[in-house]
């Protein structure tokens, strides 16, 4: 039986899309049998709004807290102490979007687990999102040469697929990060949910969506 497919829209640097990064790693794991997943890049931040990280130090030196509030998720001390207090790092959605792209296409079974770490890498450890040296560990622990990942990563090709992404995201009228959506096996969409949702939520929009357990 043909199943349906959960689409979760995000960005990288979308601080409520890591705090929903266990609810989606929680439901991959619990219906993975039963429903496709798949995670695509939104573009938050592009063109005009791209620049340092200082540009917008004080709303995330708030807005954290209430991400950690409502979500349960920490933001890191390399993230808190370091890279937001400094805020010299460019703040981009296309290099890091680029990442999951390429991971996307290597590794399409763990895109889940894939979309979080990308942001562990941002919002804990407090790397620079714009540098692939600094995914290199995503790759590294998968058996990905790091040769073969930074030229992937290099390719003209892969930031226009991203940038497909974006396009995707504005064609569905995507209002907030993280949306989900609902791709039934004939084609048609429906969406479920625009902003953060807990798992028990989500839980109970996708359960009629499900193929019956085998």
């Amino acid at each position: 039986m043909k199943k349906c497919t959960l689409i979760t829209v995000y960005d990288p640097l979308c601080g409520w899309c890591y705090g929903f990064g266990p609810v989606l790693i929680r439901l991959f794991e619990a219906y993975s049998n039963r429903i496709n997943f798949d995670v695509i890049s939104g573009g938050m931040i592009t063109g005009a709004s791209v620049g340092p990280l200082s540009n917008m130090a004080a709303f995330i030196s708030k807005a954290y807290q209430t991400v950690e509030q409502h979500t349960g998720v920490k933001f890191g001390q390399g993230f808190l102490e370091k890279t937001l207090p400094e805020g010299k790092v460019t703040f981009s959605s296309l290099e890091p979007s680029n990442v999951l792209t390429v991971l996307k296409s290597l590794r399409p079974k763990e895109t889940v687990q894939i979309s979080h770490e990308i942001q562990q890498l941002i919002y804990r450890d407090g790397i620079d999102p714009v540098n692939y040296e600094s995914y290199m560990p995503i790759f590294a622990s998968r058996g990905i040469d790091e040769k073969e990942a930074m030229n992937s990563l290099k390719s003209a090709g892969i930031s226009q697929e991203s940038v497909l992404e974006f396009a995707q995201a504005q064609n569905w009228k995507i209002q907030g990060f993280p949306a989900c959506l609902v791709e039934t096996p004939d084609g048609k969409l429906f969406g479920i949910s625009n902003g953060f949702l807990p798992y028990e939520a989500l839980e109970e929009r996708i359960i009629h969506y499900l193929a019956p357990e085998v």
